[in-house]
């Protein structure tokens, strides 16, 4: 069918140097994307803890060459060095590739907070950290976010009913197969979620047997032609030293004739036929080479209804 491209955006140095250079090279190739940007301080220092928290984490730092990557002032960032704020320091460039077409939306306000706290938040968590980022969004903006991404798929039943008030016209918080709405035994969210389909660079260099060399050869192997296909990339990693054979990727999936969309405007496809939309439920999951576990599609829900999504059954879950 497509593929989509999502970016993630989650530190300083992604946000000032990789952002930028994805930007203009896709905009060169008139190719659409999704740009999703961390909005408060850069705090990514506090991630090293996740070595005595996450296992396979260190591991997966040192397959990716994550200092070369993130550098020692993003390393350090938050903590020997100050927490340096991301979205109102860059307001001019956001709302430059905006004004190019590219989707812009928040990737959560504290990047390290979200990713590593957000699976066990409930509501009131969620809101108070929602009601941060909305606040510096309409800021640069000025407007209401439309769409959201969480910080390292992390998403629960609390933040996903805080998006639900927020009248998003989709989130893209989880790693599955097709998009789908969110539903537990209890309720169904309202709020289409477009999973990422696609391993990321960073997860597949953690693979065995797998090299800077042959990342574009096992990406090409992911791609599914009977449906939406949706790739994850980060500003700092495929932005910054893997930005040649990300060019290279692109090039190939031109060659073979892909049709691209950004996230928006599948979330407007899919939304114009609602019932069609698969409601499924959701878990926390480890992937190939991530350390740590992440938001997961499982299966699809049975609806008492018949229909696979019923909006007055999800309203009166949420009144």
């Amino acid at each position: 069918m497509s593929l989509a491209l999502k970016i993630d955006v989650d530190t300083y140095r992604g946000l000032a140097e990789g952002a930028e250079r994805l930007a203009v090279f896709l905009r060169s190739k008139k190719i659409p994307a999704s740009f999703f940007v961390t909005l408060g301080p850069d705090t990514s220092g506090w991630a090293a803890t996740r070595v005595f928290r996450q296992r396979g984490f260190l591991k997966k730092m040192n397959r990716t060459s994550a200092l070369s990557v993130y550098g020692w002032r993003t390393a350090l960032s938050g903590t020997l060095w100050p927490a340096r704020p991301m979205g109102v320091s860059f307001i001019e460039p956001l709302k430059r590739w905006r004004d190019w077409g590219f989707e812009v939306s928040p990737h959560g306000w504290d990047h390290i907070r979200w990713h590593d706290q957000a699976a066990g938040w409930d509501a009131a968590r969620a809101q108070a950290e929602w009601d941060r980022l909305a606040q510096a969004y309409e800021f640069i903006f000025s407007q209401s976010p439309q769409s959201f991404a969480a910080p390292g798929w992390q998403a629960s039943i609390g933040t996903w009913h805080v998006m639900d008030q927020a009248q998003l016209l989709y989130h893209s918080d989880s790693r599955g197969t097709a998009p789908y709405f969110p539903a537990t035994a209890e309720q169904t969210f309202r709020t289409l979620e477009i999973p990422t389909t696609f391993a990321t660079w960073d997860e597949m260099l953690a693979w065995d047997m797998v090299t800077p060399a042959t990342l574009v050869d096992k990406t090409m192997e992911q791609r599914q032609p009977d449906r939406l296909n949706v790739w994850t990339i980060h500003a700092e990693f495929e932005g910054g030293p893997y930005f040649d054979p990300f060019k290279a990727a692109i090039e190939r999936f031109i060659d073979m004739g892909e049709t691209w969309e950004d996230l928006r405007g599948v979330a407007t496809r899919y939304l114009k036929n609602r019932a069609a939309v698969p409601v499924c439920s959701f878990e926390q999951a480890a992937r190939p080479g991530r350390a740590g576990t992440v938001t997961c599609q499982v299966r699809e829900l049975p609806m008492p209804t018949g229909r696979r999504f019923d909006k007055a059954q999800a309203d009166q879950a949420h009144a």
